[in-house]
């Protein structure tokens, strides 16, 4: 974000980012702060706008406090979240017309995602899948759960499933959240790698653009924002995109065939919200979750009284 604001705002603004780690820091004559949760721990200056990208990754006291810190007690910023999946939470505020929201339903290119979910007896389609698309010149990431071996765990680490795509394959880049040369790998994998191994750290903030395969290992144990989030990495140029869903499970739960049914991330956001349930709405303290007894928006009396509401503020 820091470059692209640089590249497309006029000269004479001034673009500063804050990055993790840094301690005092000078604001002054700055017009565009970019940062991430580093910017919990300054003190910011009175901002007219607050924007926060990628809402879900933030909670809700986290998102209370930046709004705070950039607001006084005689204005209060604007403050504009942004997510392709909300959580529970937030898909409820909005259902409940607590809160503004606008959708953006346009794609900047449109995506052909094909998702799948894949058991242990098909990883030989996978292997042929996989080598099809590295011989097209694609790219392909495979995520796994955990960086080292867990008891509690039925699935092969990162650590432990590596030996594998290194001995068969050429150019294969290992990265996870807690790897400090991460960014140089990715920028490495971007420009010569054909297979990425990677944690759920490839989530967000990354372009690969010839990447067009992402298999998610244990998906059902990950949540359906972060699978839709993961699947989003593929296809971003506009061309075909696959992500299979590996499981060893006997019977793949409901949510994940309803996942691979859709690519809206609003949808998705729907799935999760039937799901998980809607959380406190009224301090966050839960983000899903039934606290109380609430109605089924979609009913015909639940309805039926937002129409009259809105009939209400239209005579006034």
């Amino acid at each position: 974000i820091y470059n692209e604001a640089k590249r497309l705002l006029p000269a004479f603004m001034n673009v500063m980012l804050v990055r993790s780690g840094e301690k005092k820091i000078d604001f002054s004559g700055v017009n565009l702060i970019v940062g991430t949760h580093a910017l919990l721990f300054h003190e910011l200056p009175n901002s007219p706008l607050v924007m926060v990208d990628e809402q879900h990754r933030f909670g809700s006291n986290q998102r209370k406090k930046i709004e705070g810190l950039a607001s006084s007690e005689d204005e209060r910023a604007n403050f504009v979240q942004f997510s392709a999946t909300p959580i529970p939470r937030t898909l409820s505020l909005i259902q409940s017309e607590i809160v503004n929201f606008s959708f953006l339903k346009q794609m900047p290119f449109k995506k052909n995602i094909t998702s799948q979910i894949l058991g242990t007896s098909e990883f030989g389609f996978l292997l042929t899948h996989i080598k099809k698309q590295l011989a097209g010149g694609f790219q392909v990431a495979i995520i796994y759960p955990l960086v080292e071996s867990s008891e509690s765990s039925n699935y092969q680490s990162l650590s432990e499933a590596q030996g594998f795509w290194l001995k068969n394959f050429k150019n294969v880049f290992v990265t996870h959240g807690k790897d400090k040369e991460k960014e140089e790998i990715l920028r490495r994998f971007r420009e010569e790698g054909e297979i990425l191994l990677s944690t759920t750290v490839v989530e967000v903030g990354i372009s690969l653009p010839r990447l067009n395969t992402i298999v998610i290992v244990g998906a059902e144990r990950l949540g359906l924002a972060t699978l839709h989030q993961l699947r989003g990495r593929v296809g971003r140029n506009g061309g075909d995109g696959y992500c299979f869903l590996f499981t060893k499970l006997k019977e793949a739960p409901a949510r994940l065939k309803e996942f691979c049914a859709t690519n809206d991330g609003f949808k998705v956001a729907e799935l999760d919200l039937k799901n998980r349930q809607s959380g406190d709405i009224l301090n966050g303290f839960f983000q899903h979750g039934a606290t109380f007894n609430f109605y089924d928006y979609e009913d015909d009396i639940t309805q039926a009284a937002k129409a009259r509401v809105a009939e209400f503020k239209n005579k006034f």
